[in-house]
């Protein structure tokens, strides 16, 4: 079976965010995903998404041009959402998990493709009570989108550790930085992807999984970096959403230059290092368990170095591209997450500055996300970045 990539000629960008629909009263996870949809028009609806929960709404973006054609975007349907919400009594959420939520209570979305994934995976699905931050990166052909995504694999760790920014679930403290990764990675076909050969090793990946009934579409692949061969992207699938909009500028504009850099590789015929999978598989975990704070081996370089020193890496890595894309500066704010924490690390000063109690500190959250909607931080100045928002 065939899956005709749709090359991109730029390498643009586009961005999906999942948002908690919520009781802004009580901080409750409410199931009003088709009252919302109800307020859009059908120009709206082109970029807004159900995700497998009622409880949940998803904004698209156009594709962006620049990543700050991408991030305006963003801005604007944040508003525009969080409108939609307020008419129906509710508010939206920008965590990478609900602090309390009841798996049991879990209400899905009723299309034959969610319902799919209902009974599929039962309890599992129930449980994936979780909210991220995707992007996409344009690439002009479909054996580059392999070798960027065979490559892009080395910072799967950083992405996590950098973005984490949801340790709360069930009531407690996880000590995990990323719980969100972490019940997300109980899904099959999930977690760190296989080293591809070939687009037509892809192909025969994807066909042989759908003719064993495990897929019925390519998107049943869950891996946290995939070629999207609709969009004729290279999707980076490991973020915790951000409550900050210049915190997630910065993450799509290092994953772009990234892409940039390996798609210039592979023109320049370098070949594909390996990478080890102990080391990829490592990386993964602490980054969810330790946020920043954790050594690893560089899974290219074999050497240890500290978690925030190979995000800084990664960051260098991409620079030179990201100078030709103009870019700079989302980088030079990526630094300052690396260097001041990450999300997660903020929850935990709510959570304490609340007395301990997680429902206070929900609320809390809550009203911030309703502010950063309001007035986004974008244009703030670089010493004006929060040294722990979400």
């Amino acid at each position: 079976m065939q899956y005709p990539f749709n090359i991109s000629p730029r390498p643009t960008v586009g961005i999906e965010e999942e948002f908690q629909i919520c009781d802004p009263e009580t901080g409750e996870l409410v199931p009003r995903v088709n009252e919302l949809m109800a307020h859009a028009d059908e120009n709206a609806k082109k970029f807004l998404a159900y995700d497998l929960i009622q409880s949940l709404i998803e904004s698209v973006t156009d594709i962006g041009a620049t990543v700050d054609d991408a991030v305006a975007d963003l801005a604007q349907k944040r508003r525009l959402v969080q409108g939609y919400a307020e008419a129906e009594g509710c508010t939206l959420g920008i965590t990478g998990t609900h602090p309390w939520a009841d798996p049991r209570e879990t209400v899905f979305v009723e299309t034959e493709s969610y319902q799919w994934v209902r009974d599929q995976l039962r309890y599992v699905a129930n449980r994936n009570i979780s909210f991220g931050l995707h992007v996409h990166v344009g690439v002009d052909d479909q054996e580059r989108a392999i070798y960027v995504a065979n490559r892009a694999r080395r910072w799967i760790g950083p992405f996590i550790a950098v973005a984490a920014n949801s340790p709360f679930l069930d009531g407690v403290d996880t000590g995990w930085d990323s719980s969100r990764s972490f019940v997300f990675g109980t899904f099959p076909r999930s977690g760190v992807p296989p080293t591809l050969h070939s687009w037509r090793h892809y192909e025969d990946v994807m066909s042989g999984l759908q003719q064993a009934g495990s897929i019925t579409k390519p998107r049943h692949i869950w891996w946290n970096l995939r070629c999207h061969p609709t969009f004729g992207t290279v999707e980076l699938r490991v973020c915790d959403v951000q409550m900050s909009l210049r915190r997630t500028a910065a993450i799509a504009a290092v994953f772009q230059a990234l892409v940039v850099t390996y798609a210039e590789l592979h023109r320049a015929g370098e070949s594909e290092p390996e990478l080890e999978r102990p080391f990829l598989e490592d990386a993964r975990f602490k980054g969810m368990r330790f946020g920043l704070d954790a050594d690893v081996m560089d899974p290219e370089m074999r050497d240890l170095v500290s978690m925030r020193d190979l995000a800084m890496r990664m960051v260098e890595f991409g620079s030179g591209a990201a100078a030709k894309l103009g870019t700079e500066k989302h980088l030079e704010v990526f630094r300052e997450m690396v260097e001041r924490g990450n999300g997660a690390c903020y929850q935990r000063r709510v959570l304490a500055e609340t007395g301990g109690d997680i429902r206070a500190a929900q609320l809390r959250l809550l009203r911030e996300s309703r502010g950063l909607i309001e007035a986004p931080d974008l244009d703030q100045d670089i010493d004006q970045i929060s040294d722990t928002g979400c």
